[in-house]
């Protein structure tokens, strides 16, 4: 019989009822976390030292009633061993993707143990929202200067500093056209009313580091945790850390451009104290020549902590592009990097080691770099690596060393030079389908190989420039040389459903032949062509494919034919959540989210002073099930607004 538990929140102690067999299944601790559009599930468990426990997860919008499956969950246990050590950690975990932000979701938590342990969860979670200025707070004016000023509209303060040093939660600081010293901030905001520093105009604030060895924009300090702080659209230039996040929490760094740095965005201290940072929308331009042999220390965005946002970033010219990679390893849960645009990077274009479950790296164009995305490693997963374009690598599109578990890697796009995979050592628990490989040597080169791993590698399509025979084979596995794609599937137990294909199966795609010749993106164009043997031959893959497969048959690959273009990378043109004007117009052309800006003419999010415009004739209409306010709401004839929690408050001031 299943033991129904009741409704809980984040973070509980829970424990089930068991046999007395070391196989029976207990849970020692559940943990669901949310970043806007996702939701993680953590479970400890203690028993099940036979490994046939299974966890499912599934999801409703609150208000609704029909259920949806979440992504695919990953199992870890004590006896892997990984980066050279037992993981000694024994659990489940998955993520529900793509969803909306500030919206409650009932998640139902299952795990069935033939031994016994048998349990269902069911919780109410709240996806994050969005840090907006306060629109209670007070506004303080800044001009270029060394001191001196009340931050007055007709007595400003002059310089940031003093502006900082007397911010209380929930001010604006305006900061005018000119050329600033750095500064430090380390007072604090609050829940609802962050201090936040913006350049009135975009970029004409200019924050200049006049080669400093510390941080330009500063936000914290060594000894204490600094938290609900807002910077906004400057130029930060010319010193080694552009923003030096240390020791911080909801933190939203958003519209800057950075530039002469070695480190873009940096949260550094490593105690464990670092989450929910929301870097968006930035570009990041380092001094870091591409190619060279050495692998030096700069990163564009080095990030740490629980919770991380990682979105629309434009990225150029560092050492590593993304990196989670940093002591303490082991620590970092729930962490999502997307639609990133990253190029010209001396080693990792993306690197997320260290992490331990529900890292999410999707929809990212990664190109020019020694690895594409480096799993190195991963402690027990899942780590969901999907629909990314990885482009000119001169080792691994993916680099999976030092024996990484949990890696749920499907609708990738990779074309290189030599090898397409390779990895010295052997990865566990590894799923690999729907992607698209292309290379000039081996398509991958994989050996030492885990026994009893769990490796499902399947519905992929290959193409290298080998002949495909004794002399050339296509396929290295397991020290194992197989000519073509039809021995490989006759002599092992992978790529069953696996295909060949061309580079003329894509809109524009040429394999690399010399990693030191730069690519560029306007010559790249991962769409299927029409009738391409790439379009539905992958393998339908629950909650992945939510936000681009419309015909429940996906492409292979990283983009569906029929899907709307990717953006990547930043885009400077729409600015969200800056001045909003008395009343703003529903568009809905993304999705059914209210609280998500783009979805709003012009981009933001209403708030108690703004009217409210639904018009007819959308593809989406707003839907909300937490508490809103506005100053007035008009839903013209043949617009709707769906509100589906009946203890959610829809206030209205006027």
């Amino acid at each position: 019989m299943m033991k129904k538990l009741p409704m809980f929140f984040i973070s509980l102690l829970l424990f089930t009822c068991s046999s007395n067999s070391q196989n029976s299944l207990s849970i020692d601790n559940l943990s669901v976390q949310a970043t806007y559009e996702h939701i993680s599930v953590h479970v400890n468990i203690v028993g099940d030292d036979n490994l046939n426990s299974i966890m499912s997860v599934r999801y409703r919008t609150t208000g609704t009633n029909n259920y949806l499956p979440a992504a695919p969950t990953m199992r870890a246990h004590p006896l892997l061993t990984v980066d050279g050590s037992p993981l000694n950690m024994n659990f489940h975990a998955g993520s529900i993707l793509f969803l909306n932000p500030n919206t409650l979701y009932d998640v139902e938590i299952s795990i069935t143990d033939p031994e016994g342990g048998n349990t269902i969860v069911e919780e109410t979670v709240v996806t994050n929202s969005f840090l907006t200025p306060s629109i209670a707070g007070n506004t303080r004016y800044v001009v270029p200067g060394n001191g001196g000023g009340s931050g007055t509209n007709s007595d400003p303060f002059l310089g940031i500093q003093d502006a900082v040093d007397t911010a209380l939660p929930g001010d604006v600081i305006e900061v005018a056209a000119g050329i600033y010293d750095p500064f430090v901030i380390t007072n604090n905001g609050a829940t609802g009313n962050p201090i936040t520093i913006r350049s009135t105009a975009l970029h004409q604030a200019i924050i200049d580091g006049d080669d400093t060895t510390a941080g330009i924009v500063t936000i914290g300090s060594f000894s204490d945790s600094t938290k609900y702080i807002i910077v906004d659209g400057f130029l930060i230039r010319n010193g080694r850390r552009g923003i030096d996040a240390q020791n911080t929490q909801f933190v939203s760094v958003v519209n800057n451009k950075v530039i002469d740095v070695d480190y873009g965005f940096v949260n550094r201290r490593e105690n464990g104290w670092e989450h929910d940072q929301y870097v968006h929308n930035n570009e990041f331009v380092g001094g870091t020549s591409w190619p060279q042999s050495g692998i030096p220390a700069e990163r564009g965005i080095d990030i740490r902590g629980n919770r991380n946002v990682i979105s629309y970033n434009s990225i150029s010219d560092f050492a590593d592009g993304v990196s989670t990679d940093g002591p303490p390893y082991k620590t970092s849960y729930a962490l999502d990097i997307h639609h990133n645009d990253i190029n010209r990077i001396v080693d990792d274009l993306i690197e997320i080691d260290g992490v331990i479950s529900n890292a999410r790296v999707y929809s990212n164009r990664c190109l020019n770099g020694r690895a594409g995305i480096s799993l190195a490693p991963v402690f027990g997963g899942p780590a969901y690596v999907f629909r990314n374009i990885i482009i000119n690598n001169e080792n691994s599109a993916l680099k999976m060393n030092r024996s990484p578990s949990g890696l749920f890697i499907v609708n990738n796009s990779m074309a290189k030079s030599v090898n397409g995979l390779s990895s010295p050592s052997g990865w566990q628990n590894t799923i690999l389908k729907n992607n698209a490989l292309l290379s000039t040597r081996y398509c991958f080169e994989e050996f030492a190989l885990v026994s009893e791993s769990i490796d499902d590698w399947d519905y992929n399509a290959y193409y290298t420039t080998r002949a495909g025979t004794g002399g050339e084979p296509w396929y290295k596995w397991d020290g194992v040389r197989y000519d073509d794609l039809s021995d490989l599937q006759n002599n092992t137990l992978i790529e069953s459903d696996g295909i060949s294909i061309t580079p003329g199966d894509f809109t524009s795609l040429a394999v690399p032949v010399d990693y030191n010749n730069e690519v560029l993106s306007l010559d790249i164009d991962c769409t299927p062509i029409a009738n391409s043997d790439l379009i539905d031959s992958g393998l339908s893959i629950e909650n992945i494919n939510d936000h681009d497969v419309t015909d429940g048959m996906p492409d292979i690959g990283a983009v569906e034919r029929d899907a709307d273009p990717v953006v990547y990378g930043h885009d400077f043109s729409t600015i969200c959540n800056r001045i909003l004007p008395s009343t703003m117009v529903w568009e809905g052309g993304l999705s059914t989210a209210w609280f998500r800006p783009k979805n709003w003419i012009p981009c933001g999010i209403p708030n108690e002073h703004t009217a409210v415009e639904i018009p007819a004739g959308k593809s989406h209409y707003p839907v909300v099930n937490t508490n809103v306010k506005v100053g007035n709401v008009f839903i013209l004839e043949g617009g709707t607004l769906h509100k589906l929690n009946q203890s959610a408050v829809f206030e209205i001031k006027d």
